[in-house]
């Protein structure tokens, strides 16, 4: 047999030299292998919590604030989202999952039996159904929990809608309590679970008195305009036992309040609502506004359609450029009907972890991901880090990061809440908004559940070219 030629062995060195330095002994992650293994952390994780499901009766309770100060919703001179969001509550039950027989409980300074819409007297669509001096919405939180006969052990019904203007008027901490009473139930007690909530607040015609929480003896007459900005809030204060069919009958409601044919303005504070709705939209290269040397990266295509976005990314041994990571979470419909996504994007937080091989090998010179800086602009999250290397002078191996976006409700509330909210009810110029609304909802907003919600999250494997 012929012996190979000396210039062949050197050719063949020079491959092997080649191969090495390119990084060849070490090829990027078998993601198939990694993921069939459950070898990443919270890989499948879901993006929502499944919701529990609680023993519940087929019924929705809507609870009508009686008070005077309700009555100039129903608009003596003309058309009213208040009065079409009663007729509304009065044929939605039918639509919800299950389907739920509808009745009515009138809320004043205390909260009256249910009874179907017929039976009341007056009926809410008349101006004489309001006449009650003081409102005790902490009262009627209180009984959500209870069953249709008043009692706490057996199943309460499955959804609750309290429609207020959303001022407490009873009691010395006014706010507080009905604020108190909300996150009893958003908290889970009594080894129950915990319920869910959303709050809608609409804007409505009126023609009536705005009575004052500030100097209870005072009361400014207040008359929209066609301008919706003069329009006055009411809320529908929505609960519900069974939390696995909150988000689906909610959502029912949210469609057909958008039918309503005074067309009003309408926000949501989802307490409890699942905020995304799949896989985020990622883009990954290096920073055009950095220097260095550019990344190879190659996105890693997924036996499963909904899993979680990973690229690989391949560097030089020094002098890189900086990674930008760009994401765009795919908010849900009850998200977005709380904030725009520019807002939704700033209300998150970001962790980068490494998470893959689980068991490094000391011989093995890892890449690093430093100086990690996030910022949020139109409706997109921006984050770029500095990628290195531990140590040159060891063999240079792949690492897998996890970078993990979650909701943070204290970093900032839906603008609206702070466009609606006042402290002084006295003046006219003040009728549009609804006094303490930030003390009533900071509180449930920043302690809910959501906080625990993960919006985004990517896997980025770094290793050498």
């Amino acid at each position: 047999m012929p012996q190979p030629s000396r210039s062949r062995w050197w050719i063949l060195g020079v491959v092997c030299l080649l191969s090495a330095l390119g990084g060849c002994t070490t090829p990027p992650p078998r993601w198939g292998e990694l993921v069939e293994k459950k070898e990443l952390a919270d890989f499948d994780q879901p993006r929502c919590q499944p919701a529990a499901v609680a023993p519940a009766t087929d019924d929705l309770i809507v609870y009508l604030d009686g008070s005077a100060s309700m009555r100039g919703y129903l608009n003596r001179r003309g058309a009213s989202a208040y009065r079409e969001t009663l007729r509304l509550l009065t044929e939605v039950g039918p639509l919800c999952e299950p389907a739920m027989k509808i009745q009515f409980r009138k809320v004043g300074g205390s909260v009256d039996a249910p009874k179907p819409w017929e039976a009341l007297n007056p009926l809410p669509d008349k101006e004489e159904f309001y006449s009650l001096p003081e409102t005790d919405l902490a009262a009627a939180v209180r009984s959500f929990a209870a069953n249709l006969e008043g009692k706490r052990t057996g199943p309460p019904p499955r959804m609750h809608v309290l429609v207020t203007d959303g001022v407490q008027s009873t009691g010395t901490t006014l706010a507080a309590a009905f604020r108190d009473e909300s996150l009893k139930l958003l908290d889970g007690a009594d080894g129950k679970p915990p319920w869910q909530a959303t709050l809608f607040g609409i804007r409505s015609q009126f023609d009536g008195k705005v009575y004052s929480e500030v100097e209870r003896t005072h009361a400014t007459l207040y008359k929209t305009e066609d301008d919706q900005q003069t329009w006055r809030p009411f809320y529908l204060v929505v609960f519900s036992s069974d939390a696995s069919q909150h988000d689906n009958n909610v959502a029912r409601l949210r469609r057909e309040l958008r039918k309503l044919e005074s067309r009003p303005e309408i926000h949501e504070l989802p307490l409890s609502s699942c905020f995304v709705a799949g896989p985020p939209q990622v883009e990954v290269k290096g920073d055009p506004s950095a220097s260095g040397l550019g990344p190879r990266i190659a996105q890693v295509k997924h036996k499963q359609p909904d899993a979680p976005p990973a690229f690989n990314i391949q560097i030089g041994m020094e002098n890189n450029r900086r990674l930008a990571v760009m994401v765009r979470p795919a908010w849900s419909e009850a998200a977005l009907s709380a904030a725009p996504a520019d807002q939704l994007a700033e209300m998150t937080e970001w962790q980068v972890t490494p998470v893959y091989p689980t068991t490094e090998n000391p011989e093995d010179g890892y890449p690093r991901l430093d100086d990690i800086q996030v910022t949020a602009a139109d409706g997109s999250i921006l984050i770029t880090g500095q990628p290195g290397w531990e140590s040159q002078a060891k063999s240079p191996a792949w690492r897998i990061f996890r970078l993990t976006g979650r909701l943070a409700p204290k970093k900032r509330l839906p603008d609206w809440l702070e466009r609606w909210n006042t402290r002084d009810d006295r003046t006219l110029e003040q009728a549009n908004r609804t006094y303490n609304l930030l003390a009533t909802w900071q509180g449930p907003w920043e302690r809910s559940p959501i906080g625990r919600q993960t919006v985004a999250t990517l896997y980025l494997a770094i290793g050498p070219k």
